[in-house]
């Protein structure tokens, strides 16, 4: 308030100021008015005085008696010089009045000017204190939103302190609740350790039964057959101990993978083409049996498909329901349950069974959309999502059981074996490798762009990627290089749900492309080895592999599927 009392009182004494000029101009116009008034009135009386000195003139010239050759009379002389006098002082009277009217026009113009200015400076003056009203009432309405500002400053304060104190309180209880569950999984680690320990006794014995067994058949069999036969007896044990000897740590004895045996072909033809569902695809995947094809979108619905391998036909057995918005991936139960998996955009997962088509579990807790999810175990399943997060369910206890803080958002992941070790790729270009004993990554592997798929072969040594700088990178495992890039002029990677695949004996790899392409490499020489076109119109987001290496399936966002083979 104080510099607009300052400029108040500056315009006041300009004012004053000018105001005391214009008074002093006044006053001497009026003095000269008044000398104006006084000389003309002198001015009259001469002229009145000069009239009666003529006539008196006159009336001498008549009364005189002028003599030739004798001077004027002296009363004459001095009337006329007084005449001529008075004649010089009017004249001198007139040029005073005719410079006193010039002073008083342009003293009249200094004044009119000066009236022009101080209405100007007046009207100025008006301006102003119109601005300084509305500036005073501009400040009065800032004060009042200062005030509502700072008692709503004050409100969240109070709050803030009032979270803060319950934010110590949950990270207080979130300690104590880590160190419960650090204590839970040294005591589960040890118990599991103590079970894998008797179940590989178990396996030992079992096996060095079996040895005894085949040996004690093989004793037997070199006494009732001659040499040639049992040559012939001892091949065939030996390759059933082979196959009996394929172990793993889980206590399980597995036979050998049926990639050894399997002869992967390359499809040469659409064989099928079918559209799914109403609205956009973007998951496409085989069942372990070959027999079932899911598919998924924005339809909010799951469509179980099945498959004549014989002759490649397609047609719809059953739809599963239950998700709130765009499925986003599926996954079907390695382990024989029949049981498949879907993640969703409404920040769940669900299970359902395949014998009774009954919606199993909903998983809940991701903070956004899930983009990802896969069997570990048949109780066991990963998912992904766009909160930055990876979270581990125990399928039997319905609950997370881990949540791992990956600070980039989850486009894919696989697990690398069954205790829960996980890869996964991320939009922040990174492939993570996470510890299955601790919430932490091993190591991670950059690549030039957003990975936006993941795929593992059986053997769990070879890894593909597919990222947005247009490429699939092969990743060996052992060492977490990359060994081979595939890359074609065409094939270009334009979303972040685009799916790239291995062959079961991971002899080529297959991903689609932009323009409705789907592309299939060599991955020994790093080639192209056939390229399928104007068959699908729009983005082919997914490609599955048959378990067999018979057939390949893509879909393409616009509903449509094909089936691809010999």
């Amino acid at each position: 308030m104080e510099w607009k009392q300052i400029i108040y009182n500056q315009l006041r004494e300009r004012h004053r100021q000018e105001q005391d000029i214009y008074s002093e101009i006044v006053k001497h116009y009026n003095r000269l008015i008044e000398n104006y008034s006084i000389i003309l009135l002198r001015c009259t009386e001469q002229e009145r005085d000069i009239l009666s000195l003529r006539q008196e003139n006159t009336d001498l010239q008549k009364n005189s008696v002028s003599v030739a050759g004798l001077p004027v009379n002296d009363k004459v002389k001095t009337l006329e010089h007084d005449y001529m006098k008075a004649k010089d002082e009017i004249l001198t009277l007139l040029r005073e009045r005719g410079d006193i009217t010039k002073e008083v026009i342009s003293l009249s113009r200094i004044v009119k000017e000066r009236d022009d200015k101080l209405d100007s400076e007046e009207k100025k003056n008006q301006v102003l204190t119109k601005e300084n009203t509305s500036l005073k009432q501009r400040l009065d309405s800032a004060e009042e939103k200062l005030n509502a500002l700072q008692r709503v400053n004050e409100t969240i304060h109070d709050e803030f302190q009032a979270l803060h104190l319950a934010y110590m309180q949950l990270e207080r209880r979130q300690q104590e609740l880590d160190a419960t569950n650090a204590f839970l999984r040294r005591e589960m680690t040890e118990k599991l350790d103590k079970q894998c320990n008797a179940l590989d006794e178990e396996v030992q014995q079992h096996q060095k039964r079996i040895e005894e067994d085949v040996k004690r058949k093989l004793d037997e069999a070199k006494n009732d057959v001659t040499n040639s036969n049992s040559t012939a007896s001892i091949t065939t044990p030996t390759s059933s101990t082979s196959m009996f000897r394929s172990s793993n740590l889980d206590g399980k004895i597995h036979r050998s993978p049926a990639s050894d045996f399997m002869k992967v072909v390359v499809p040469t033809r659409a064989i099928t083409k079918w559209d799914c569902g109403d609205n956009e695809l973007h998951a496409i995947q085989f069942h372990p049996s070959g027999s079932l094809i899911a598919t998924g979108g924005s339809d909010r619905k799951i469509h179980i498909w099945e498959m004549n391998t014989s002759n490649g036909q397609v047609q719809q057995s059953y739809v599963l329901t239950g998700n709130n918005s765009t499925v986003t991936a599926i996954d079907f139960d390695n382990e024989g349950n029949n049981l498949i998996l879907g993640c969703s955009e409404d920040f769940a997962c669900r299970v359902w069974g395949l014998a009774d088509q009954r919606l199993r579990h909903t998983l809940t807790g991701h903070g956004a959309k899930v983009f990802c999810a896969k069997f570990i175990t048949a109780s066991l399943i990963a998912s992904g999502s766009q909160d930055r997060t990876l979270k581990l369910w125990d399928l039997q206890n319905r609950q997370c059981v881990r949540t791992l803080f990956a600070g980039s958002k989850c486009h894919d992941l696989v697990a690398h074996d069954a205790s829960g070790s996980l890869i996964s790729g991320h939009f922040d270009k990174k492939i993570r490798f996470w510890d299955s004993k601790n919430d932490s990554t091993k190591c991670e592997l950059q690549l030039q762009a957003a990975i936006t798929s993941l795929a593992i072969n059986r053997e769990k040594h070879l890894l593909l990627a597919c990222s947005r700088d247009d490429t699939l990178k092969l990743i060996e495992l052992r060492e977490n290089r990359v060994i081979q890039t595939f890359s074609h002029d065409d094939f270009k990677v334009t979303s972040d749900t685009i799916k790239a695949v291995l062959s079961p004996d991971c002899a080529y790899a297959c991903a689609g492309g932009n323009d409705g392409s789907v592309f299939i490499w060599n991955t020994s020489t790093g080639k192209i080895e056939k390229i399928f076109n104007k068959e699908h119109s729009t983005i082919v987001n997914a490609v599955a592999w048959h378990p067999e290496g018979r057939f390949i399936v893509s879909c393409e966002k616009q509903r449509r599927a094909i089936l691809w083979g010999e």
